[in-house]
This record gives structure tokens, sequence and C-alpha cells, in this order.
């Protein structure tokens, strides 16, 4: 279901069938029978059953179903925004890991709606429509939910987030070495005044990123001006704005070199670059992360030099992996964190001494 919006429902705390057994008095047999629509239950136990169940936020109807067939044979997979070029390998990569599994994959794009809305996505899938979730880029308030899904026992893949106390499936990329290494990369090409558009630190990935960077600015010795970090108000939009505000600094202080937090910042910021009458990379280097297959939209300018993360494999790889677990009796956790590489293209060249350099 691309994009598809469900009706809002109230986000309450999930429960399980053990749970809703507890309140009501009797075995999770006897709630399995009532959520399969047995005849052989008391029609006073089956009423008390369903009303605990309704006031959980239990969802008797779609539960029964997936009992029945002991499984969908579907994977819930959550992203931000299933139409920004950024998901395209990724997307990829989930697709032909359900090829391989045999399993289907129900795709929900947030569409940057608020924190209620995202969750209920996360409820409707949880309540027996899919078998497990893969939720990618997860933002710092989805942790609740992650918690109560992992309390459910509920399979779950996080990919470029953990939450903190408790062993969650997790797929990672080693966001700060990558940012750590584009800083040195620049520094081969003779840049000291390297500057950085940071993404909101909302999210784990933008602050992993921006601790890569600023463990690089130390240990190199280069100049830690706060001037040269600059966030992102709203969305990557806001790099064309930040880009203008460091070039329009004094020639002895401007940075001849922005480091951006991912590939959509930094085409912002080359546009805007080129639109002030600036070269790329001739005058001043830009380099993102992400390392996109397609550009992002609406991008004119040099390739973007990047920091590359394997998002095919990693899409792949979170659907196998998931369907094994969700078949894995032991139900033995998985974290997998994955490497960057840096991908040259041509928005990057050496510093021009005397100029714009040093």
């Amino acid at each position: 279901m691309f994009g598809k919006r469900f009706p809002y429902m109230e986000l309450r705390m999930m429960v399980t069938i053990k749970e809703i057994a507890q309140r009501a008095g009797v075995s999770p047999a006897t709630v399995s029978r009532v959520l399969t629509n047995s005849r052989n239950v008391n029609p006073e136990i089956k009423r008390t059953i369903l009303r605990i169940a309704d006031e959980s936020g239990y969802s008797p109807n779609v539960a029964a179903r997936s009992l029945v067939k002991k499984g969908t044979k579907a994977i819930g997979v959550v992203v931000t925004n299933l139409h920004d070029p950024f998901f395209h390998d990724l997307i990829l990569g989930f697709e032909a890991g359900a090829v391989e599994s045999d399993y289907n994959v129900v795709f929900c794009s947030t569409m940057g709606k608020n924190e209620q809305e995202k969750q209920s996505y996360l409820k409707y899938l949880s309540n027996g429509v899919v078998d497990g979730i893969i939720l990618y880029g997860t933002y710092r308030f989805d942790e609740v939910f992650v918690r109560e899904l992992h309390t459910s026992g509920f399979p779950l893949i996080l990919i470029e987030n953990q939450v903190e106390g408790i062993r969650t499936n997790n797929f990672l990329i080693d966001n700060r070495l990558g940012q750590y290494n584009a800083v040195r990369y620049l520094h081969k090409y003779g840049h000291r005044r390297i500057a950085y558009i940071a993404g909101k630190q909302n999210k784990q990935v933008c602050a992993e990123r921006l601790e890569g960077y600023q463990r690089a600015i130390q240990d190199l010795m280069l100049p830690d001006d706060p001037q040269y970090t600059r966030f992102l108000s709203h969305s990557s939009n806001d790099a064309g704005d930040i880009m203008e505000e460091f070039l329009r600094m004094p020639i002895d202080m401007r940075p001849t070199a922005v480091l951006c937090y991912d590939d959509a910042a930094a085409a912002q910021a080359i546009m805007r670059a080129i639109s002030l009458g600036f070269r790329v990379p001739e005058d001043v280097s830009v380099m993102g992360f992400d390392n996109q297959t397609i550009p992002p939209s609406g991008y004119i300018g040099p390739r973007i030099t990047s920091v590359s993360q394997p998002l095919y494999e990693i899409g792949f790889d979170s659907i196998i992996q998931l369907a094994r677990y969700i078949s894995d009796q032991k139900k033995e956790q998985i974290t997998r964190t994955y490497s960057t590489t840096i991908a040259e293209k041509e928005s990057v060249a050496l510093c021009k001494k005397g100029v714009l350099g040093i």
C-alpha cells in the first residue's frame, strides 16, 4: 500500500493474548478460541474477552485471520517517503529480498505525518496484518512504540537506529566513521576550513554524522569555529541559504569545502553556490552522504562526491533476516553494522591556496 492513509486509530498500549487472558481470568487458549470465533466458549466469557480486547486496542478480527493462517507471509516496511530518490536502491533491495524469501512486502510511507499518525501505521501493521515490521530511519519519538513492540515480542528490525536499554534487531550504518573519513578525504585534498551542514538532531543518524565530523575536526586539529557548523531548520532545502551564509563570509574565513549530512542537502548547497557565481568544485568543494543512484529532484550540477552506504544490500538483507527470525523458535537477536566507502565524483577538487584556501 504505497502511501495509503489508514483511518486514524487511537494509540493505546499493545497487549498480547496472554495479557488479555490475565485480565479476563481465563487461559490464553480460551482467548485464542474467542478471537478465532470458536463457538465452544461460554457467551458471557466471550463478551468479557471481546470487551477487554476492544478496550486494549486489540483487533480481534484481523488477529483471528492471522491465527487461523498461522501467519500472513507478509512483512511491513515503514519509511518516511517512498517517492524520495534516496529510497530507490533500498526499495529494490526490499523487493529482491521478498522474492528470495517468498514473503510479500507491505510498504507504508509516513510522508512527514505527526507522531500519533505514524504510530497508527505501526499499530495497524502489528495487529495481525503482517508477521514482522522493518522500521527505517527511526525518529527519537518512535522510542515509546518500539519499546511496546519489543515488549509484546512482535518481530521487528530497526534500520539506522537503536533504543537504549532493550535488545532489538538492528541494521546500522557506521555513520560516525563514514563522516569522519569524509573530513579526512577533504583534508587530503588540502582543505583546512571545512564547514558542515548538519541534519535535524531528532534523528539518530544525523546526530551520529555530526559526531563523526566533530571528532575528525578535533583529531586533524582543524579550525573548530562554531560558525562552520549550521543546522537545517526544516528540510534539506534550507541548505541553500546556509551555503549562501558560508560564501558571504570574509575571504580569509570562508570555508573552502562544505560537507553535508546527505546528498539532498549537498545538492541544494551546490545549486545555490552556482547561482551566486561560484564554481563547484573549483571555488568551493561540496561533499554529501548516501551516494544516491538517482540525483535529488531538480538537481543540476556536478555529480556529487559522497559517502556511499550499501542501501540495496541493507534492504535485501533485512527482509531475508527478518523472515528467518520470524520462523526461528529461539528468536536470536540480529545486529549488523555496514561500512561505508567514498564515492569519488566531480564536486571535490584540490584546495586553491592563496585564493580561497590557506
